[in-house]
């Protein structure tokens, strides 16, 4: 298959994991969520916008007014001046992520060793195990991640567990013919059993009946883990970005 655009990519992983607030800016869209996760807290500038370092500022009152950190979503789709110009400002770059695309009935064909359930919405006991592995703060940050799970459609896959907790969980936003795969987590007890591979075979197998495809994820860059395991599933490299976030102070 050939790799749809940058920005086509990024815009389909913001349908994925969408926002609870959005305002527009030019080209550039504003991303705030109560400070939880980067995506949902960040700037999407994969568009053009008539004056870079303006653009920059107005997003910067953006989140003050929100009293949050200014935090930029910066990809091949940005304006090619957009990193300098944050550098410039003592911007910090990190979380560098890769995208990767697949046709979905490959990853359907895929062989996988575990009972996977999949369902419209989350599972008993879902939630608690993607935050037990990524969750980042407490109660009200745990509400807020619960909504931007409703905030969109999706196929929601977990593991079959002993005590009737899933093991492992994962989520796959839809998106017409693309679907992407979000909140892949495993309890520590439950690795090196396929069960991450088994949660991504069940969802495209699934998605099938949706009208999907073709997949996208994204990885870190440093994970060679991830890139491995979805390598063998057909998942091929075709975008990337990384956060850029203001100093503190």
């Amino acid at each position: 298959m050939r790799p749809p655009e940058p920005a086509v990519l990024d815009r389909l992983a913001d349908r994925g994991w969408p926002a609870l607030e959005r305002d527009e800016l030019g080209g550039w869209t504003l991303r705030a969520t109560g400070g939880v996760t980067n995506r949902a807290n960040s700037v999407l500038t994969a568009g053009v916008v008539p004056d870079v370092e303006a653009a920059i500022e107005r997003a910067e009152r953006w989140y003050r007014e929100r009293g949050l950190p200014a935090a930029f979503q910066v990809s091949p789709a940005s304006p090619p001046a957009l990193g300098e110009a944050l550098a410039r400002r003592g911007y910090r770059e990190h979380s560098r992520t890769d995208i990767l695309v697949a046709d979905r009935a490959e990853v359907a064909s895929a062989a996988s060793v575990a009972d996977i359930a999949v369902s419209d919405t989350p599972q008993p006991g879902w939630l608690a195990t993607w935050w037990a592995v990524d969750g980042r703060g407490g109660d009200a940050e745990r509400a807020i991640v619960a909504r931007i799970l409703e905030a969109g459609p999706a196929l929601y896959a977990a593991a079959d567990g002993d005590d009737g907790a899933p093991p492992a969980v994962a989520r796959l936003a839809l998106a017409g013919d693309w679907a992407g795969l979000y909140a892949v987590a495993t309890l520590p007890a439950a690795r090196r059993r396929g069960l991450a591979r088994a949660l991504a075979v069940a969802l495209a197998e699934a998605a099938g009946g949706r009208g999907v495809r073709h997949l996208w994820l994204q990885v870190l860059a440093d994970n060679a883990a991830a890139h491995a395991l979805y390598s063998g599933l057909g998942f091929r490299p075709a975008s990337h970005y990384a956060y850029w976030t203001a100093p503190a102070g």
